[in-house]
């Protein structure tokens, strides 16, 4: 998240561009349109700078850091998903594809687990020798 606030005269012109679902001081978020839009002209080429720009988002107010943001989720969303979202649409969970998938999965699950236990071992034998 960027550290430079929207004023409420930028969060206003900002709600005033269609590609805008809900702005506040702090976060913009963009429609699922915008974001098709963004991606298929990212992939021609184009510099994220420039896109938001064509399609109404001043780089000045937005800041290079929040350019950066915006550019890096929609990217990632694509490629965590294959497809975009509204802000509105919960993310669908990720259902294992395959059995193997599903194992380690588990295995993560029981190692991490398995850590926490130990951890919580130490932590009980600390309290305990200090009495």
């Amino acid at each position: 998240m960027s550290k430079i606030k929207f004023t409420p005269e930028q969060q206003q012109m900002l709600r005033n561009n269609p590609y805008t679902v809900r702005v506040t001081e702090n976060v913009l978020n963009l429609s699922k349109e915008f974001k098709e839009l963004f991606y298929k002209e990212y992939l021609s080429g184009a510099l994220p700078r420039d896109i938001l720009e064509k399609y109404g988002y001043p780089a000045t107010i937005l800041g290079k850091e929040r350019i950066w943001g915006i550019s890096h989720m929609i990217r990632k969303q694509f490629e965590d998903t294959g497809a975009f979202r509204d802000v509105c649409t919960p993310a669908t969970p990720t259902i294992a594809n395959s059995p193997e998938e599903r194992v380690r999965q588990l295995e993560h699950q029981v190692n991490y687990l398995t850590q926490e236990v130990e951890f919580l071992k130490k932590i009980s034998s600390i309290r305990s020798t200090r009495k």
